[in-house]
């Protein structure tokens, strides 16, 4: 196997400022004037895939956006914050809770569609395409003329938020080396947190209705954006279109030569023909696979498979003390937990400064995770989304009488010796500790941990179904603050919190820095053990020779792949 299909690196030096027509260690060789092949600088390298998941990163900030809505649009009709004197809409508890709620449990069927048709259309048709219900749906809630009409267009934007993930997790990691896939793929967070603080402010500074309206102007410019990118490689080599896939590679290397990538492609190819082979025929290492293409039955019987389930089950728990952390479930009533709380800024305004901090937290998240790595990051933000909870809940234990909810009219809390600036602060590191690692990092692993040959499906069950807890986490957070109060759903998440640093110190394995065949063998091996969590990294040791059929093949002895299903 040698040199993984995702690893740029190449052993042959320039000499007299010349490289090989192959791959070169910092990048592409580069066709000259003069018919030499030079090496290309390494910001020119990167530049194409910055370009193309900046495109990506528009799809982003619209699902922040539409996410983010029904926290500015709850206080306005329930009449708390920034009502408009003409608005004629209005929300009970209960209509408020399904407001926040609804779009969330519309976002699964969205997820299943695009894994099921991310394979015929594409990744980049689907980015395209996916912005249509957005834009009908911010158009509708600007002229929303009753509640039903407001329920249809958050529908809307939950099937089209669900619909982005598939197309979004696996472009990204198909198109990205592994030196920066991690950065890039963290600057998912950083769109969906600009989409957030863009929505809290403009929610402030003027009406729910307005601010709907300048939304529309993001999906339409996604869709302009995401015309001048291209498809991925790896998907185009799965339809048997090399020659557009040679192109393709080229554009995302830094629009080089076709021989600057010929080594790589070569290897892409490799990578994509074993994975269109049957799983037997990938067990005996055969040569070729003549069996017919898998049926849906059968590629629903795939995700049934070790390789599958391991990275399914980690990256879903990683999912759930994401929603149990705190401010998932709290997100859609903010305004009104800032109030119950006595903060002493401005309701609106403290929630506008969550949404800033959150996106300086995807920024920090987004420089330091090729250092820090992801593991590390998951676990310093649940440490501290927990303790801001515990710290939270036994501040309003001391301070509030029993049974406070946030969903009861309060008088401004008064606290002696300015003690009302703590939970503050406290709400203000929750925001940033949740943003930093516990929301952006089982997303970061979604587009990496699971095999090409169910990567699609897979990806967009497994948005599915973090969509459907974010649902009952949101539905049910009014149930809960009425059972348990306001302080004792914020203590229960907080222990939620602590069990999960306890879960990623103990199997969460560091994929940083791995290529994705490196993580794929890593989870086909069914010796090992949950908590052996080192994945080695197979393309940067010394290269093997092995044996297939009695032809002797350059690579890495792939045993785990041959083991996996035993």
């Amino acid at each position: 196997m040698g040199k993984s299909v995702y690893t740029i690196n190449a052993d042959s030096p320039s000499v007299n400022g010349t490289a090989p027509a192959e791959v070169t260690k910092n990048g592409k060789a580069d066709h000259d004037s003069d018919g030499e092949y030079r090496e290309a600088g390494k910001f020119r390298t990167i530049l194409p895939q910055i370009l193309a998941s900046t495109a990506k990163n528009f799809l982003l900030l619209d699902l922040g956006m539409a996410v983010a809505f029904p926290t500015i649009v709850i206080p306005a009709l329930r009449g708390l914050k920034n009502r408009a004197p003409d608005e004629f809409l209005h929300f009970t508890p209960a209509q408020a809770s399904w407001f926040g709620s609804v779009a969330y449990i519309c976002q699964p069927i969205g997820s299943v569609l695009s894994g099921i048709i991310l394979e015929p259309l594409g990744r980049k048709r689907s980015m395209i395409l996916v912005n249509i219900p957005h834009i009908i749906g911010w158009l509708m809630l600007h002229f929303a003329g009753s509640l039903e009409e407001m329920y249809i267009a958050a529908i809307l934007l939950g099937l089209g938020v669900g619909f982005m993930e598939a197309p979004i997790v696996t472009y990204v990691g198909e198109i990205c080396q592994p030196s920066i896939r991690g950065i890039l793929t963290s600057c998912a967070g950083v769109a969906v947190m600009l989409g957030f603080f863009m929505v809290y402010l403009l929610g402030t500074v003027t009406t729910w209705r307005i601010t709907a309206a300048i939304c529309v102007s993001i999906p339409l410019a996604t869709m302009i954006a995401i015309c001048f990118v291209p498809e991925t490689p790896m998907w185009l080599l799965s339809k048997d279109r090399k020659e557009d896939a040679r192109k393709s590679l080229q554009w995302l290397r830094g629009w080089v030569s076709p021989k600057a990538v010929e080594k790589e492609f070569q290897e892409m190819q490799r990578y994509s023909a074993n994975a269109a082979k049957c799983t037997p025929c990938q067990k005996a290492q055969s040569v070729k696979c003549d069996h017919p293409p898998p049926t849906e039955w059968m590629k629903l019987q795939e995700l049934m498979r070790k390789r599958n389930l391991r990275p399914f089950v980690l990256v879903m728990l990683l999912f759930l003390f994401g929603q149990l952390s705190g401010l998932t479930g709290m997100r859609p009533y903010l305004v009104q937990i800032f109030q119950a709380y006595g903060v002493p800024l401005d309701a609106n305004w403290a929630t506008v400064s969550t949404g800033l901090l959150g996106l300086m937290a995807n920024i920090v998240c987004m420089m330091s995770i090729k250092f820090v790595g992801k593991r590390r990051l998951a676990l310093f933000s649940l440490c501290f989304t927990s303790l801001s909870c515990i710290s939270l809940a036994i501040y309003a234990f001391n301070v509030f009488p029993p049974g406070w909810t946030s969903f009861d009219v309060h008088e401004k809390v008064n606290t002696a010796d300015g003690l009302n600036y703590i939970p503050m602060l406290l709400f203000f590191l929750l925001a940033f500790s949740t943003s930093v690692g516990v929301l952006p990092v089982p997303w970061i692993l979604l587009s990496e941990v699971f095999p090409f040959k169910s990567r699609s499906m897979a990806c967009g069950i497994t948005a599915a179904l973090n969509y459907a807890m974010t649902f009952v986490t949101t539905k049910t957070y009014f149930n809960l603050e009425s059972s348990l109060s306001l302080p004792g759903v914020i203590l229960f998440y907080g222990i939620c919190g602590c069990i999960g640093v306890l879960f990623v110190y103990f199997f969460l394995p560091e994929t940083e820095k791995r290529t994705l065949e490196d993580i794929e063998i890593y989870f086909s091996d069914n010796k090992r053990k949950l908590t052996d969590i080192h994945i080695r990294q197979y393309a940067r040791e010394a290269q093997k020779m092995v044996v297939i059929n009695g032809k002797e093949k350059q690579g890495i002895e792939n045993s785990a792949y041959s083991e996996s299903e035993k």
